[in-house]
């Protein structure tokens, strides 16, 4: 099947590009994006039909004359495989062409987690996927692996992701680790920058030319799509938007400034300033908090502990700022927010959003969407997005 794609025309591909993220879809639709001449157009239709990546699904509604035939993208016979490795957890999905979860399986990880124990595991559960589907490698376009930055995506090296578990998660070759397990081509990229691909051309984006998607856990993780295109930052890392600079005099942040957004509002720093509380308070009766137990804060604000309620709305609240302050530089038209704190506690993305409206002092108009379409599916799904994006569009979106 990855041959076949890779024979295809410009007309072949322009066209399967158009069914798949179309849906649906009559002849005379696809006349009218493309321009082509009916009979290019049926030539190149009965060409994707042949190769079984196309056929029909449906009928359209008559407005008095004959009905027309709606075309659909095969909803088997050609999948890809996405992987959203996140600090704590990794999430695997399989896809068809339809973008539709199959199987999906995840896990968590602790410190014992070295490169090499989590591209056998991720190996094991896509073997073992593949085979309750009934789903042959041959069918398999690859994989895609949505993971934490900063990245060199040419080489598929993850160089040294921050707040991963041990020292071994440096400088790793990451993307031939998984070939050389699988047998299968991979893609790699930073997990917003998949999340935003998947919410732009399948969820809550596909109407809209601008959008950010932020990700809202043990650090602040962000990608932009501007006009259609990703926007890049430097070595790729996801965090830009998290040491924009909202406090000159503010707390000390991990990249050596003072009063970072991420030394506020991510997981990391809402942890490290209640474990402060409790040491300055000579609290011996309650041992710190880790990263992984974050939601005991939670539960606390819940319970109205005074302490837990002013961090996790400080750090909501300049989040909200910080995003008065992005709008106004990239005016996006949806920002989707999502992370381990929106999905955990609403009023979070609540207290947010209306710091940001206070905040949003030029009125820039920017629809919020609370998890998108995909929510936690965002990244894996992104991720085998990239995939078939790779051989659909033939332009290497996650460094291949």
């Amino acid at each position: 099947m990855k041959k076949i794609l890779r024979e295809l025309s410009n007309r072949e591909l322009e066209t399967l590009d158009i069914i798949q993220k179309k849906g649906l879809i009559t002849k005379k639709s696809i006349q009218a994006i493309t321009g082509m001449t009916l009979t290019t157009l049926n030539r190149v239709m009965k060409s994707l039909e042949d190769k079984k990546l196309i056929s029909e699904a449906g009928i359209s509604k008559s407005t008095g004359g004959r009905k027309a035939v709606k075309y659909d993208v095969a909803q088997s016979g050609i999948y890809a495989i996405g992987v959203d490795m996140s600090r704590t957890y990794v999430r695997i999905v399989i896809l068809n062409l339809k973008m539709t979860i199959l199987e999906k399986k995840e896990f968590f990880m602790d410190d014992s987690f070295s490169p090499e124990k989590t591209v056998e595991k991720i190996g094991n559960i896509i073997d073992e996927g593949l085979l309750k589907l009934s789903i042959d490698k041959s069918e398999v376009l690859g994989i895609g692996i949505g993971t934490v930055g900063p990245l060199d995506r040419e080489k598929g090296v993850m160089i040294n992701p921050k707040n991963f578990f041990n020292e071994l998660w440096s400088n790793v070759p990451i993307r031939d680790m998984f070939e050389k397990r699988t047998s299968l081509p991979c893609f790699i990229d930073n997990g917003t920058n998949a999340a935003v691909l998947a919410e732009y051309l399948f969820g809550k984006g596909k109407d809209f030319k601008n959008i950010v998607y932020v990700h809202c856990g043990i650090g602040i993780r962000s990608a932009v799509i501007n006009n259609g295109i990703i926007i890049r930052t430097m070595r790729d890392s996801e965090d830009a938007f998290a040491h924009m600079v909202v406090d000159f005099n503010g707390e000390e942040c991990s990249c050596g400034n003072k009063g970072c957004l991420d030394s506020y509002s991510s997981i990391n720093a809402i942890v490290k300033s209640f474990n402060s509380i409790l040491k300055n308070n000579n609290n011996d009766t309650n041992e710190e908090i880790k990263e992984e137990d974050y939601k005991k804060i939670l539960e606390l604000t819940v319970n109205n502990n005074k302490s837990a309620v002013e961090i996790i709305n400080k750090g909501a609240e300049i989040l909200g700022v910080g995003l008065a302050n992005m709008v106004r530089i990239l005016n996006p038209q949806l920002v989707i927010l999502y992370g381990p704190l929106i999905k955990n506690y609403k009023l979070y993305y609540n207290k947010c959003i209306d710091a940001f409206n206070k905040s949003n002092c030029l009125n820039n108009e920017v629809i919020f969407s609370d998890g998108g379409e995909f929510k936690g599916n965002a990244i894996a799904v992104g991720s085998g997005l990239i995939v078939i994006e790779n051989y659909l569009k033939k332009t290497s979106i996650g460094g291949k």
